[in-house]
């Protein structure tokens, strides 16, 4: 165990943001009854400690964030890991793990007979003992999707005791301090810059996979400190989902370009589309049509303060339901990952109270091809505030 510290490596500001998000999330255990919060879904564990890591681009070592009612902070993380964490997270305890051991079959882990889990099982369930009797509330817990690794459940003497906190967690992520906004924003203006770079070097005769590579490239050079999923279409008469391919971009095809750089976990998202040649009347149109929605969305507010107000009012704009394109929604929540609740979408009642980050995502299909714009906004008592650049009023000519 490493005694907690000033976290010399951590973002300026996050120790301070951290005190609040802790404040008010022992005020809520507090009320329910729970000893301790326990989160080991990634974009949890980086809201409760500010940490990110590649570790979480593999599933051997469990990373798993404790707040316990009474205000602190203890991080499990495997041996290798526990000097960084005791480096970048600010007023945390750190305890790790190291052992490889057998795997029983009612473990319910699948991946080779001796692993991680059960020895981080064991340290995580003195965590919580020591955390005091009651609730165990558990971000995640028996989730059916997404993937959120349960590792509470190899702890038997907890039986009775954990408790869903899905629900507590998210009425405060949805909420951005200042400090997370600004993240927002940085990433942001990296996304700008990188498209700006990215726009100097499209040629027509480049593959997906090049224009990906290149794109990628410039998000880490205008100061990203990851590159997020991202799309590159040549010919968006398809799907804009998968992976960049070797596909060439043919001069007379669109070109759709959709990006996501993160700063200290916090993401952009938006997107572009480049034309190599005059834009034609039917494209044009196309674009006019999500533009209108994306000019109707932001007016709107705040006399439809929903996300279902605002999914309705896209609709209306545009002449078109969300399960008529691809995307299945006009927009959708945007912080710690992309995307987060709620979705703009006509069945969503989410209010839309201030502090809440929204992507602003009108789609159609307008002469066979996928026409999108995006903008990203934050929800303030005087109406949304732009937080990524103005969406271009037309398909970007080279």
């Amino acid at each position: 165990m490493t005694e907690a510290g000033l976290a010399p490596l951590a973002p300026a500001g996050l120790a301070a943001d951290l005190r609040d998000r802790h404040a008010r999330i022992t005020a809520r255990l507090q009320e329910i009854g729970a000893s301790c919060l326990v989160a080991i879904r990634d974009q949890t564990v980086t809201y409760l400690t500010g940490y990110t890591t590649m570790t979480w681009k593999m599933h051997s070592r469990p990373i798993v964030a404790v707040l316990a009612a009474a205000g602190r902070l203890l991080v499990l993380a495997a041996e290798t890991e526990v000097d960084s964490a005791r480096l970048r997270i600010p007023g945390a305890q750190v305890r790790s793990y190291v052992e490889l051991r057998p795997v029983a079959a009612r473990m319910r882990l699948p991946d080779g007979r001796i692993q991680f889990a059960p020895h981080a099982a064991q340290v995580l369930g003195e965590i919580i003992e020591e955390s005091g009797p009651g609730l165990v509330a558990v971000d995640g817990l028996d989730a059916v999707w997404p993937p959120i690794g349960q590792l509470t459940r190899l702890l038997p003497q907890l039986d009775g005791r954990t408790r869903d906190a899905s629900e507590l967690v998210w009425e405060l992520r949805l909420h951005k301090s200042e400090w997370e906004l600004g993240r927002l924003r940085t990433a942001s203006a990296i996304l700008e810059r990188a498209y700006a770079r990215l726009r100097e070097q499209l040629r027509p005769g480049m593959t997906e996979r090049e224009i990906s590579h290149r794109f990628s490239i410039a998000q880490l050079e205008a100061g990203a400190h990851e590159v997020g999923a991202h799309a590159v279409v040549a010919g968006p008469d398809r799907g804009l989902f998968g992976f960049p391919t070797d596909k060439v971009w043919e001069a007379e095809d669109l070109l759709y370009v959709d990006g996501a750089a993160i700063v200290d976990g916090y993401w952009s998202d938006y997107c572009r589309t480049f034309a190599a040649r005059p834009v034609r009347p039917e494209e044009a149109a196309g674009y006019a049509r999500v533009r209108a929605g994306l000019e109707a969305a932001v007016a709107a507010y705040p006399t439809r303060p929903t996300a279902s107000g605002l999914g309705d009012v896209m609709a209306a704009a545009m002449g078109i339901a969300p399960h008529q394109v691809g995307f299945g929604r006009f927009g959708h929540g945007i912080g710690l990952h992309v995307p987060e609740p709620p979705s703009l979408h006509a069945d969503d009642p989410t209010p839309l109270d201030a502090g809440l980050t929204i992507c602003i995502e009108p789609t159609v299909v307008h002469a066979g091809v996928n026409f999108v714009v995006e903008e990203e906004h934050v929800v303030t008592a005087a109406g949304l505030e732009r937080i990524s650049p103005q969406a271009p009023a037309e398909i970007l000519v080279l």
